[in-house]
């Protein structure tokens, strides 16, 4: 493990910096359907896969330590309320932040102390989510690769929501060529660690940790009926994994696995192409979406107003 010695975080970004991801953009359409989530677990793959993250996560994080669901659940609580909170947005970066800075720990493999925000642990948090989408998200997500202009303003909204969350922008990709960059020396550093592959194994076998309030009778039951998310859960993942990082964690995508998780993705975008956003869109993202398509609405209205006008027509001539 390479565990690196971590270095002061910078002081947190002012406010004014900040901007909020506007809610017609990618990502604004994107990151409140229900089945984003899923897709993005394979950033929390690649997450798992970088040693800081994994030890931090393995020993503080719920998701390893019998709450898996609740720790899922926080998570995209927090997603949605970074994109789709408005002011609240910037009150849960600072939240993230705040809630990371204290943890600390000594590394079982180098001896060195590592943290929750190490730099570059945190930097890489928020690029998989670009990275995932950017790399083959799209053909899930739209049935199609996204085009160069559309991975610039998925990149865009990238950095926004890294400065929304104080990410420390020194060395953090502005551009496309950039972000690839980082991405193969990334490669290079990340592993098959044992929290990257306990979420591989429990995928594969379906023996994750049920919640207290599941009775351990029906624990055979519940984890059969679980079965087919977590099937659908590891090919969205595994799918959408650099085939290096697949021989990392030793697995295999075979021609087979790609047409099913396909075919699955072309069901999905067919059932938001027919269903009301209301019933695809988690409760937030919804209500935040037709709130700004509302306002964006009274705006064209008010452009037909003749007060509006009356400075771009010519001079009344004096009689």
């Amino acid at each position: 493990m390479t565990a690196t010695q971590d270095v002061s975080m910078p002081a947190v970004e002012e406010s004014d910096d900040i901007e909020l991801v506007p809610l017609d953009s990618l990502t604004g359409e994107h990151t409140g359907r229900w089945t984003f989530l899923i897709v993005d677990g394979a950033a929390f793959m690649m997450q798992a896969m970088h040693p800081v993250i994994a030890e931090i996560t393995g020993r503080y994080s719920a998701a390893f330590h019998g709450d898996p669901g609740g720790r899922a659940i926080r998570s995209v609580d927090s997603v949605l309320r970074w994109t789709y909170g408005g002011t609240e947005a910037v009150a849960e970066g600072n939240r993230v932040r705040a809630l990371h800075q204290p943890i600390t720990m000594k590394s079982a493999e180098t001896g060195k102390q590592i943290s929750a925000l190490n730099p570059e642990a945190y930097q890489w948090v928020i690029a998989t989510g670009y990275i995932v989408n950017a790399e083959g998200g799209g053909k899930l997500l739209i049935g199609r690769d996204f085009t160069d202009a559309e991975k610039d303003e998925l990149l865009r909204d990238n950095r926004r929501l890294a400065r929304l969350l104080h990410v420390p922008m020194n060395g953090y990709p502005a551009t496309r060529a950039e972000m690839a960059e980082y991405y193969e020396a990334m490669i290079d550093k990340l592993e098959g660690t044992p929290q990257a592959l306990q979420l591989i194994e429990e995928m594969q076998t379906g023996n994750v940790a049920l919640p207290p309030s599941v009775p351990k009778l029906l624990h055979p039951l519940v984890r059969r009926a679980l079965r087919p998310a977590l099937r659908f859960n590891y090919l969205s993942v595994v799918g959408l994994l650099d085939p290096r990082l697949r021989a990392k964690l030793g697995v295999t995508w075979s021609d087979a696995e790609e047409r099913q998780l396909q075919r699955i993705y072309t069901v999905i975008r067919t059932a938001y192409r027919i269903l009301p956003d209301r019933l695809t869109y988690f409760p937030l993202a919804y209500h935040a979406r037709k709130h700004h398509e509302c306002l964006e609405k009274m705006k064209q209205r008010q452009q037909k107003s003749f007060a509006y006008n009356l400075s771009e027509r010519p001079a009344a001539r004096g009689l």
